[in-house]
């Protein structure tokens, strides 16, 4: 069931890591709460009751407070029991699993990548004249279609940090222009910091709005797998 939940939210992941990739030249924290829910669609008719009632529990609608770490080097983001990390220099992605004391480990630009490419392909994005305040910020909306996921990001350059979010975005993007060309059709860094973003993946919904965001001094720690951890194979493609 594990596997099944992985499969289901890399491609949000994924495009939430081309959307907040942000670290720059001072470290920063942010809070966002999350509020998820619905069934996957295209289920089997003929699904056990059992399987169904496990996923009825398991995608029920529930709140949840985001905390990401950012830095010039990686990224820490905890929703829950999942933590993702993202180290930039190497382009690698950590999920980590502290109950099990596991972690997998992804290279983005080779296997994510790939993917991503695809994905992008179909991606359009639409920008809007709708503003208003959202979180004590002045926002733009701007709506995202990629294959069968929809989402609407309302985008402000009033926030705190926005400047290091910009920079570090430019500083990746030369590194590896690839991430260029899947980033959001150049929405991240550029319009605004994210503090508003509604998506819609195969029948489920997810809204995380920024609740606060600070400069502060952060652990290298933070940023690194736990000792005694056990590396679990993640096999790629994700179909």
């Amino acid at each position: 069931m594990k596997n099944r939940k992985w499969m289901l939210c890399l491609p949000l992941a994924l495009m939430l890591f081309l959307t907040f990739t942000p670290m720059a030249y001072a470290d920063l924290y942010w809070e966002s709460v999350v509020v998820s829910g619905g069934m996957p669609e295209g289920l089997p008719k003929d699904l056990p009751k059992q399987v169904r009632d496990q996923m009825i529990e398991q995608f029920k609608a529930k709140t949840e407070t985001t905390k990401n770490y950012l830095t010039s080097y990686a990224s820490r983001t905890e929703t829950g029991d999942m933590i993702i990390i993202v180290e930039f220099d190497t382009m690698t992605m950590y999920q980590i699993d502290h109950k099990a004391k596991t972690y997998t480990k992804i290279n983005i630009m080779s296997e994510i990548g790939q993917m991503a490419e695809g994905m992008m392909k179909d991606m359009k994005v639409t920008a809007t004249n709708e503003t208003k305040e959202i979180a004590g910020y002045k926002c733009k909306k701007y709506n995202v279609t990629v294959m069968d996921m929809k989402s609407e990001h309302w985008l402000s350059k009033d926030v705190k940090g926005y400047k290091e979010f910009k920079a570090i975005n430019e500083k990746i993007f030369k590194k590896n222009p690839k991430l260029r060309q899947m980033n959001m059709g150049g929405m991240s860094g550029k319009e605004g910091f994210p503090v508003k973003t509604v998506s819609n993946v195969m029948g489920m919904k997810t809204t995380t709005t920024l609740k606060k965001i600070e400069k502060k001094s952060l652990s290298k720690n933070l940023f690194k797998v736990p000792g005694g951890y056990k590396l679990k194979e993640l096999k790629m493609p994700l179909n």
